[in-house]
């Protein structure tokens, strides 16, 4: 090809590029998208279990997603040794967790397990479980990871029972299948005949108490990288909303240098020195919809790094950054939650639905200090309680037990709301700390608006 032909067939094809490429690829993107919408609008259970199937190593994205299930009235069902696949699938009106989210569960572990319960039908019991399945492919580790995240709970044990008793019923367990190899089969062999083998692992796992909610959670996150049944931070989410915090969401879509108050609980907290000795941390704040990674700079950690190792719910404040692995929050403050109401004051309060505002004082300003320059303090606090006959004696003795586990030094008066009139008692000798944990127990006996705090400006 000559010169001139090959230089006018370049230019054809330049001036293309500029219009030829773009158009077509927007026509494919915008149909692809066509496509998405009328599958997610049509068939929305069917398209999220397809989704979470395509992220699930990706911690992150599952924990969004799981949040838009629900916002879309969708059911997670969790993971189940005799319902579950590897991936997430559709359960008919529901989603059902797949197997191979859950960490140290390998594919070949899940593969024996789904086999087995389709050739020999559901397990009925963890013993039964070990009984059937390889234990070569399925080793202590992925059914105490089973057990973490709930896969067997459908067996009607609990979960702190079921690995209570897990040693005993491996150990029986690989001595019947060592026994069927060698071909002893006993009459316990028979479908429907008891196996003697697990009496007493059978009696701790149907013995045994439940672990207490934040343990159950904690295991969760453990081996699910996010908290599948409930959320430490569940009870603040009303808090959390008009306190007018962010969560993980907003902070990977706003801005680079935004200013951003987080509500959650700190975890994986790692420190270090330095160049110059001085320490800083890295640590990451567990939110509602997931995690924040958090970097705390040496003059910062001065200033908070006590409320950073502490437990228990927190304020985070600071600035978005962008860095290699992804946004951070640069903190600035950190303080715990009960103490970033307190310097809120109670107007703050009266909106998170953790009391009212005083009535004998203005609004807050400048950090939880009066406009006179005064503090506050909480100098009563009062419930209202409508009574029914059948129910005062047990409701009141509840009442006295939770404010007995938050004693302080603010007074407590009960406000019976009778139907001629009300009585006031002043409750002798059960002084309280008006703390959010107390206020929202309090609120879950007596309902809602039945919690007021009142607060004093002190000179």
């Amino acid at each position: 090809m000559d010169a001139r032909k090959a230089e006018r067939i370049w230019e054809l094809i330049e001036k293309f590029a500029g219009y030829g490429f773009n158009r077509s690829h927007a026509a494919c993107y915008a149909f692809v998208a066509y496509q998405t919408a009328y599958l997610k609008a049509n068939y929305p259970v069917q398209f999220m279990a397809a989704l979470l199937t395509s992220e699930m190593d990706r911690t992150e994205k599952i924990v969004q997603h799981m949040d838009e299930c629900r916002a879309m009235g969708l059911e997670v069902a969790p993971p189940d040794v005799n319902a579950s696949e590897a991936r997430f699938t559709v359960a008919e009106a529901a989603i059902r967790f797949g197997l191979a989210a859950v960490k140290n569960v390998g594919a070949s572990a899940i593969e024996s397990i789904v086999r087995n319960r389709g050739q020999h039908g559901p397990f009925t019991s963890l013993g039964d479980f070990c009984g059937r399945a390889d234990l070569r492919l399925i080793n202590r580790r992925v059914i105490e990871s089973l057990i973490k995240a709930g896969a067997f709970d459908t067996l009607g044990a609990t979960r702190a029972a079921l690995l209570t008793s897990l040693d005993q019923a491996m150990e029986a367990g690989q001595r019947k299948q060592r026994d069927r190899e060698e071909g002893q089969a006993s009459l316990f062999d028979v479908p429907g005949a008891a196996d003697p083998a697990l009496p007493a692992a059978a009696e701790r796992e149907a013995a045994a108490p439940e672990w207490p909610t934040e343990q159950r959670l904690a295991y969760e996150k453990e081996v699910l990288g996010f908290y599948l049944s409930g959320h430490p931070l569940e009870r603040y989410r009303e808090t959390a909303r008009n306190l007018g915090t962010t969560g993980a969401a907003e902070v990977a879509s706003r801005p680079v240098a935004s200013r951003v108050a987080l509500l959650g609980q700190i975890s994986a907290l790692r420190e270090r020195a330095t160049k110059s000795g001085n320490r800083m941390a890295f640590a990451t704040l567990d939110v509602a919809d997931g995690g924040v990674s958090l970097t705390v700079f040496p003059e910062a950690l001065k200033t908070c790094g006590a409320a950073l190792r502490a437990p228990g719910p927190v304020i985070v404040k600071g600035r978005i950054d962008e860095t290699e692995k992804g946004r951070v929050v640069l903190v600035e403050e950190i303080a715990p939650l009960e103490t970033a109401l307190r310097a809120a004051g109670a107007g703050a309060r009266g909106r998170a639905g953790l009391g009212t505002a005083p009535a004998d004082g203005g609004e807050l300003e400048n950090g939880g200090e009066l406009e006179n320059g005064g503090e506050r303090h909480a100098h009563a606090c009062r419930l209202r309680l409508r009574p029914e006959a059948s129910a005062v004696e047990p409701l009141l003795a509840a009442v006295r037990q939770v404010c007995r586990e938050h004693p302080g030094g603010t007074p407590l008066f009960l406000h019976v709301l009778l139907p001629e009139h009300e009585v006031v008692v002043k409750a002798a000798g059960c002084p309280i700390e008006p703390g959010p944990e107390l206020m929202e127990k309090l609120e879950g006996l007596l309902g809602p608006d039945s919690v007021t705090v009142e607060y004093a400006g002190r000179a």
